[in-house]
């Protein structure tokens, strides 16, 4: 028995000794939510506003076509535009077992101290066995003011009143 032996030996123990430390460990690294799943924390935008802008309602079932149809109502009882509210729901079956989670970006901005109701069907998966829900804000963003806004007004030009008697006239 030479030295390569022993280092053979020693390399083989230690390896065998992280193996069987990473087994007796990874069960603490899975969650119900995967591998090594963390919460995602908020922007600093949104952490300042989380508590005034509230999910009020919530509901989401899959249709006749499979596709998940979501419905939303958000309230900002905020002083600002808020916008792309990110909303993570978590589904479980009935007795409560953790199955999966989806998110959905909620695209339309809600005015300070409104209301507003935001539906959404798309081709998701969601597993066969939810029976229950539970959906949370979990990121937004600060809507900035607009740098120009469209405004609508009476037609004028081709074939209006205007144009009769204006540019174009060819009774002068």
């Amino acid at each position: 028995m030479d030295k390569q032996y022993w280092a053979n030996m020693a390399l083989c123990v230690l390896l065998g000794g992280l193996a069987i430390f990473s087994a007796a460990n990874i069960s603490s690294a899975l969650t119900p939510k995967g591998l090594l799943a963390f919460e995602q924390e908020p922007s600093a935008e949104a952490k300042k506003l989380l508590q005034d802008v509230k999910l009020i309602k919530f509901e989401a079932g899959e249709d006749t076509s499979h596709s998940v149809r979501a419905q939303f109502s958000v309230k900002n009882g905020s002083d600002q535009d808020v916008k792309n509210i990110k909303v993570q729901c978590e589904f479980f079956d009935s007795n409560g077992k953790y199955l999966d989670q989806e998110s959905w970006i909620i695209g339309v901005t809600v005015p300070a101290g409104n209301a507003k109701m935001y539906s959404s069907v798309t081709k998701r998966f969601v597993h066969t066995k939810a029976k229950a829900l539970d959906c949370k804000i979990k990121d937004l963003q600060v809507a900035e003011k607009s740098i120009f806004t469209i405004h609508r007004s009476a037609s004028s030009g081709h074939g209006s009143v205007e144009e009769a008697n204006g540019h174009g006239n060819s009774s002068h």
